[in-house]
């Protein structure tokens, strides 16, 4: 034996998973860091813990272009809104918030995102709406979606991307009206 020790490699990440508890996440590879300027100061730049997305690796390896990035950002953006307080996409009658006659109705905001997620899933039709719930609210990667629907991963891979430009249209032709 020669006497060498071997150091333990120490595992450094930065202050802000620590400081929100996002430490395992974040080794596991699920949040990346981004800065970028404080929206109440923007002379300021600030670290942000934002969720790893698929469309944005995919974007990153130029599968799919930045305007169909965003409008997978705003499909899931429309998804939040929709969800308003209940956790169940499709609103839970029994978890809605009561008016004053004791009728349940969704908030304007919920109303409002169900109305032009109806017209982009109308307008993406059925199949796709399901990879592409897949995919932005899943957080499922291509291969994963191959293997989920049990096809072959280059006609997946194909479908991936016509939802993307169905996407981006349907988005495109809601706000622009």
């Amino acid at each position: 034996m020669t006497g060498y020790i071997k150091k333990k490699t120490k595992v450094s990440f930065p202050k802000i998973a620590k400081k929100q508890g996002m430490i395992l996440p974040y080794l596991r590879g699920e949040y990346q860091f981004e800065k970028g300027e404080d929206p109440q100061n923007s002379k300021v730049r600030v670290t942000r813990l934002r969720r790893k997305s698929i469309y944005d690796e995919m974007l990153n390896r130029g599968s799919i272009t930045q305007e169909q990035r965003d409008s997978a950002e705003k499909y899931a953006i429309l998804c939040e809104k929709a969800l308003g307080k209940t956790g169940d996409l499709y609103a839970r009658i029994n978890l809605l918030r009561e008016g004053n006659s004791g009728h349940w109705e969704p908030s304007a905001a919920q109303h409002e995102a169900y109305e032009k997620l109806f017209k982009i899933w109308n307008e993406i039709g059925r199949y796709h709406r399901s990879i592409l719930n897949m995919i932005v609210l899943g957080n499922m990667s291509t291969k994963e979606i191959s293997q989920t629907m049990k096809l072959n991963l280059h006609y997946t891979m194909g479908q991936v991307l016509s939802t993307f430009i169905l996407l981006e249209e349907a988005i495109e032709n809601e706000y622009l009206k």
